[in-house]
């Protein structure tokens, strides 16, 4: 038995359809599109997550080789003015580059008995990345976040009573305003810090 051909009119997509199939892709694509700048802000603030937590295991090794944290005593200023000046002692400490000129001094210098404890942290290395870790600010060279905010970093001597600590931890304050105003007391629930989980 033969079966009957379809009808070339019966062969392709009706117009009602293809419309529908359109308006179902164009929807997908909105909510799409919607959900990037969420996605966005997910993925930085992963990845400035992840840069603490590498500075954070420099800072340690750090501190096995010196027996003490890169030391910045908040200077009489507000503790972000604090922070702030940090991300230069951070760049300092764990770039290896203590002449600040812009590049580790082993690199110039193989006798030399400074040590890189942050890989790619110093300036010529970042100087034309897509996510610089390092760049300058005001003159000097600070350590920055993915938002392109300075990396703020608090250390006292470990001989201070703990009453008159500016940090809050006993060892240091490690933190990233990442997108928030810094003097906006609501905003700081937005930062990222070593203090409290986010």
């Amino acid at each position: 038995m033969k079966l009957p051909s379809p009808s070339p009119r019966n062969a392709g997509f009706s117009l009602v359809e293809l419309m529908t199939v359109i308006g179902i892709m164009i929807l997908l694509a909105g909510i799409l599109i919607a959900s990037l700048p969420g996605i966005q802000t997910r993925v930085n603030r992963n990845q400035v997550e992840a840069f603490i937590a590498e500075i954070e295991s420099g800072l340690s090794k750090y501190q096995i080789d010196h027996g003490i944290y890169p030391q910045n005593p908040g200077g009489g200023g507000d503790r972000d003015t604090s922070g702030i000046e940090g991300a230069s002692v951070l760049y300092k400490h764990l770039s290896g580059d203590w002449d600040e000129n812009g590049t580790a001094d082993i690199q110039e210098n193989e006798d030399s008995d400074e040590k890189v404890y942050v890989a790619k942290l110093s300036y010529k290395e970042n100087e034309n990345s897509k996510n610089p870790r390092s760049d300058v600010i005001g003159g000097e060279f600070m350590v920055i976040d993915t938002y392109g905010n300075p990396i703020r970093y608090l250390a006292e001597p470990p001989n201070i009573k703990p009453e008159e600590r500016t940090t809050i931890n006993p060892t240091y304050d490690l933190w990233s305003i990442v997108d928030a105003d810094p003097g906006v007391e609501e905003d700081q629930a937005k930062h990222i810090t070593n203090w409290q989980s986010n």
